[in-house]
């Protein structure tokens, strides 16, 4: 804010004198700016581990979520949605995520159902549905290849086609007659790659009076001043062919600006323009010249009384707020008529990585140092991906720093924004400032901007709401809760049924997809048998309001056989996830009790074996239990269990052993031993005293240790009790691998796989972190770095190295 104030003092001398008519609508200008950005904005970047994948493959990925107005990680919403988009913008799949401290990682299986092509990953929060814009993440275009086929050309050389798009695109919006204009100039292969051209400009008379050339992203600009009775064409040669295209119309009246902000390192020059006409006709109105950044503002008002037909305002480049700027003039009617973006490089908030990368042994060790500005905490978030030099997979090409810094302010993808923050020099600025130039205007508009504060109609959303109902009404003269339980997830929580609707709800909980959980009924304190649970999650499947927004496709020459496996058959390879290895072993006696010094109070216990023997003496395990100094009672006639020991402890105390299978202690709950048989049990130590296990275990504690390969607890929890298989659950990352079919082609590996992926890179409190990978022969190798710190610096580098 103080650096925008910085452009007031600057044009005082443009000031005659302020109405309080002109204050009103300054101040108007800053309210309405300021209600509609005051709602928090979440940005989501998805660091890819590469961006060209085998059929079949895994995509993994690490998402960051970024407070835009705070320039901080952003810890609002937990639930992080990421879909996969074909190029026809058709979603073949979505996931939930629950992100914890602004960062998740996650993936997604590339099915038998992609066939070559390009794909999209597109991430967004249930909050981003609040607003007029769309604030989603798309990553760049994801092909899917099929190396094994001799006649696959996975990329079509874009300046060897002649399908293209030119735009001339005037700076700020306009071109004014009888000014000087700037004329950006936009050229694009089908693919969305630019073109590197050069053209002549002609006018009405054709007469060349001007020339232009593009940069390697298709890009450049040159001025022109257009002569009221004239019209311009330009002429250009592409594939050896001359084009010819029209140049936009010139108004007879109007402003448009031009921006120069890296020819000079401390400012930065706002060029005003207009002709004689429109100064005669605005004489006594007020414009107003607004510099903003999200809710950061500054309005200035202009008396064109006092305005020429040119105008430079120098700003002191520190001074305006780092990263996007938008320019825009308004009429004295608030009309926008003119808008540029602008990008400020001084005072990023951008952290560095020093590296030490070494081999050791069979090993290349990895050492990464976070280095922060200002003294700031280095403590960071990571994740990194090692590829081939030789790798095609074009994971350079974006990065954290442009996806939160310039792609939340503009209209459609920038062509290598990574380039921009690479080594930045002169050129460099030179070029981001062509990309915003020929963007056209800020993907924020006036049209929603005008309408102030946006209401709040979605919610930030943290973990599950779990809502059902029973087959059975709710008992309106007793206390009706249901107890939601899930060893294996952890959860062990009691809710109230409205005895209304007959519904109970759970919110906020994080619930993995495919999770097993057990809802019983309770009326007072009693279970209520054979109920029948209906239950949904509410939002596990939010989708978002804004469409998928259709992008430029890579033009790819596709196989004549889609299918890898036929591929793997040709090359004679095994398509494996993993290698598994399985040994033989000579059979051994085993000792009659293994597990008798799994547990120091087992030697307390009377341990018995399940064997022929007991399963013969014994019905089940009740009657085992039964018999060796518990009662055991109403098993199988009331659908719950209950145990007793035999002898009392004390008046107060509790007289239920506990129960304890595979080291998970479920305390006095034994209803799982309803469906438990001596086939699923290996070993049961039965303590009436609870010698060992302290004060708590005084009634005793039953141990039970199960076969391996035993039906999971989750599934032998009783029918009766309700076991509810939850959709739309949280999904986990799988670990990842690196398939088994790279292996057979050194070429294959050079250039698609991902020889390592670390999503869960937490450094310590100086920024440290230290890991090994493994040495796949490979010489040249690069690592690519993404991140944040705590206090919201960005990371973004490429590491290149040798292991010779």
């Amino acid at each position: 804010m103080k650096g925008l104030h910085y452009l007031l003092l600057v044009l005082l001398g443009l000031l005659f004198h302020t109405t309080q008519a002109q204050v009103d609508k300054n101040n108007q200008l800053q309210t309405t700016y300021a209600a509609y950005y005051s709602l928090e904005r979440e940005n989501i970047y998805l660091h890819l581990n590469k961006t060209v994948f085998i059929l079949e493959e895994t995509v993994w990925f690490k998402a960051y979520v970024y407070n835009k107005d705070t320039n901080k990680p952003s810890v609002n919403s937990t639930n992080i949605f990421v879909a996969l988009y074909n190029d026809e913008g058709v979603e073949l799949e979505k996931k939930l995520f629950f992100a914890q401290n602004g960062v998740v990682s996650g993936s997604i299986d590339l099915g038998v159902n992609v066939q070559p092509g390009s794909y999209y990953l597109r991430a967004y929060t249930n909050w981003m549905n609040n607003f007029p814009e769309d604030e989603s993440f798309v990553s760049l275009p994801i092909n899917v290849v099929n190396p094994y086929k001799e006649d696959v050309k996975q990329f079509e050389d874009p300046e060897t086609s002649i399908i293209h798009d030119i735009q001339f695109l005037p700076e700020g919006g306009n071109v004014i007659a009888n000014t000087s204009n700037t004329i950006g100039v936009k050229l694009t292969h089908q693919s969305g790659e630019g073109l590197k051209i050069k053209g002549s400009i002609f006018d009405s008379s054709d007469t060349e009076i001007s020339a232009f050339e593009t940069n390697e992203f298709g890009l450049g600009k040159f001025n022109l001043t257009y002569e009221e009775t004239k019209t311009y064409y330009a002429i250009y040669s592409i594939d050896n062919n001359n084009e010819k295209v029209n140049l936009p119309t010139s108004k007879s009246t109007g402003f448009n600006i031009t921006i120069d902000n890296y020819t000079n390192e401390k400012y930065t020059f706002i060029n005003l323009k207009t002709n004689n006409k429109t100064l005669e006709l605005s004489q006594n109105k007020t414009y107003y010249l607004v510099i903003n950044q999200n809710s950061k503002i500054s309005v200035v008002n202009l008396d064109l009384n006092q305005l020429k037909t040119e105008n430079t305002i120098p700003v002191e480049s520190a001074n305006l707020v780092p990263g996007v700027n938008t320019i825009s003039l308004f009429d004295d009617n608030l009309n926008p008529i003119l808008e540029r973006l602008i990008f400020n490089y001084n005072n990023l908030n951008l952290a560095s990585v020093n590296s030490n990368i070494k081999k050791v042994g069979d090993s290349i060790a990895v050492n990464l140092k976070i280095k922060t500005k200002n003294n700031s905490s280095p403590l960071s978030r990571l994740s990194v991906s090692v590829l081939a030099n030789s790798n095609i997979t074009n994971a350079t090409k974006a990065n954290i720093i442009s996806s939160f810094l310039i792609q939340p302010y503009v209209n459609g993808q920038i062509q290598n924004a990574s380039y921009y923050f690479n080594k930045v020099d002169r050129l460099k600025k030179y070029d981001l400032d062509l990309v915003l130039l020929t963007q056209g205007w800020s993907k924020y508009e006036w049209k929603n901007i005008s309408k102030g504060g946006i209401p709040v109609t979605y919610d930030f959303e943290v973990g599950l709401k779990i809502e059902g109902t029973f087959n059975r009404d709710a008992k309106k003269n007793k206390i009706n809760r249901t107890h939601m339980f899930s060893m294996t997830n952890g959860v062990n929580e009691y809710a109230i049924i409205d005895t209304n609707t007959n519904r109970f709800t759970f919110d906020n909980y994080f619930i993995k997809d495919k999770a097993v959980l057990n809802f019983s009924l309770y009326e007072n304190d009693k279970v209520i048998p054979k109920v029948n649970p209906v239950v949904k999650t509410i939002n596990g499947k939010r989708n978002l309001t804004h469409p998928f927004p259709r992008q430029r496709m890579s033009v790819e020459r596709r196989s004549k056989e889609s299918s890898l496996r036929t591929a793997f058959k040709a090359y004679n390879i095994e398509k494996l996830d993993t290698v598994n290895l399985s040994y033989t072993k000579q059979k051994t006696i085993e000792k009659p009790l293994k597990h008798e010094k799994s547990y120091i109070a087992n030697k307390y216990s009377n341990g018995i074996k399940i064997d022929s023997t007991i399963e013969r003496t014994y019905f089940n395990i009740s009657d085992l239990i039964n018999a060796n100094g518990f009662v055991v009672e109403d098993l199988a006639g009331t659908g719950f269990t209950k145990i007793k020991n035999r002898n009392p402890v004390t008046f107060l105390g509790s007289n239920e052993p506990i129960l304890i299978i595979d080291n998970i202690n479920l305390g006095n709950n034994y209803d799982i031993l309803f469906n438990m048989t001596f086939e699923d049990i290996d070993e049961i130590y039965i303590n009436t005293s609870g010698l060992g296990y302290g004060a708590a275990a005084g009634a005793g504690v039953i141990r039970v240790y199960r076969k391996n390969g035993s039906q999971s607890l989750e599934k032998m929890k009783l029918r009766d009790y309700g076991d509810v298989v939850i959709n739309d659950g949280f999904s986990i990352e799988k670990k990842f691998y690196i398939p088994a079919y790279y292996f057979k082609s050194d070429d294959v590996l050079s250039k698609y796989a991902c020889l390592d992926w670390k999503a869960d890179i937490t450094t310590n409190d100086i920024g440290m972190f230290s890991y090994k990978i493994k040495d796949l022969g490979l010489n040249d190798m690069v690592l690519i770095i993404q991140g944040f710190t705590k206090t919201g610096e960005l990371i973004s580098e490429i590491k290149s190295f040798t292991t010779n």
